[in-house]
C-alpha cells in the first residue's frame, strides 16, 4: 500500500500500538503527525517502564532515521483546545489531512460500586469524545479536498464482552464503535472510509499493568504485528472498504490483502 504524500495524524503515538502505526504509515510514504501528551521520558523506576517508555520525539526520530517525514505535537486529547491546535498545526505544516488514527485511550478499572467519577469522566473524554472531536476539527479540511480519506480507531474486545472491573472502559469502547459505524454511513458519500481495528492482545503498558481477566491464555503479540492491517486501512476510501469492525489477527485471512 503506497501512502506517498498522504498526511496522517496518529494520537497516542509515543509508544506501543500508536508508535508502531506511526512508523508503519511513514514507512509507506505518509507524512505523519505523531501526537501524544507524552513529551518526556518515563522515570526509570516507573511501573513497567519498558512498556511505558517512549515519547513523541523518539517516535519522530525513528521515522526520520529511516528517511521519513514526521512532526511531533504534544496533545492532551482530553483538552478541546489541544485537539483543535493539533489539526490546525497539521494544516499549517503540511497543507492537508488524509488519514486520522484515533489510538489514544485510557483504562477505567473499578467495580461500579467503587467507581471514581473523575476517572470515569476522563475515560469518556479520552476514549469517546476525543476521537469525535478530532473528526469534528479535521473533517472540514478533509471534505474540502474532495479526495476521500481514511479514518480508523483502535477498539477493544471489551466493547462486546464482560471484563471484570472494567464496565466503564467497556462502555467507552462500545460507544466508540457505535460512533464510528454511524459515521461511516455519514461520510461514505464523500468517499471517506471509517473503520475500527481490534488489535488483539498486544504487549503494551496497559496490558502489563492490568491484564484482562479471562485472556491470560492468549499469547501477547508485539505492537509491530498491527503494521500490515493499519497500513491497509489507511489506504482505503469510502468506495473500497468502510463501516467495518475488523481484527488485526485476521488481516489477510478474513479481510484485507497482504
Amino acid at each position: 500500500m503506497n501512502l506517498t504524500d498522504k498526511v496522517a495524524i496518529v494520537t497516542g503515538g509515543s509508544r506501543g500500538i500508536g508508535r508502531a502505526i506511526s512508523i508503519a504509515l511513514a514507512d509507506s510514504g505518509a507524512k505523519v503527525v505523531v501526537a501524544s501528551r507524552t513529551e518526556t521520558e518515563v522515570a526509570p523506576n516507573a511501573d513497567y517502564a519498558e512498556y511505558a517508555s517512549g515519547t513523541i520525539h523518539q517516535t519522530v526520530e525513528a521515522i526520520r532515521e529511516k528517511g521519513g517525514t514526521a512532526l511531533a505535537l504534544k496533545c492532551d486529547v482530553s483538552e478541546v483546545t489541544d485537539i483543535r491546535a493539533l489539526v490546525e498545526s497539521t494544516i499549517e505544516s503540511f497543507g492537508r489531512i488524509d488519514i486520522l488514527v484515533s489510538n489514544a485511550g485510557i483504562d477505567c478499572e473499578s467495580p461500579v460500586a467503587e467507581l471514581d467519577i473523575e476517572a470515569l469522566d476522563q475515560c469518556i473524554s479520552v476514549n469517546v469524545r476525543a476521537p469525535l472531536l478530532l473528526c469534528r476539527f479535521a473533517l472540514p479540511y478533509m471534505l474540502s479536498q474532495h479526495s476521500g480519506g481514511s479514518i480508523f480507531a483502535i477498539t477493544s474486545g471489551s466493547a462486546r464482552a464482560y471484563r471484570l472491573g472494567r464496565v466503564g472502559y467497556s462502555m467507552s469502547k462500545a460507544a466508540l464503535e457505535r460512533m464510528f459505524l454511524s459515521m461511516s454511513e455519514e461520510l461514505k458519500p464523500d468517499n471517506i472510509a471509517v473503520n475500527l481495528l481490534g488489535p488483539g492482545r498486544v504487549d503494551t503498558w496497559m496490558n502489563r499493568r492490568g491484564d484482562w481477566v479471562g485472556t491470560e491464555h492468549i499469547p501477547m503479540v508485539h505492537p509491530d504485528k498491527i503494521r500490515p492491517a493499519a497500513i491497509w486501512l489507511a489506504g482505503q476510501k469510502g468506495d473500497s472498504f468502510t463501516g467495518q469492525l475488523v481484527e488485526s489477527g485476521e488481516f489477510g485471512i478474513n479481510w484485507g490483502s497482504v
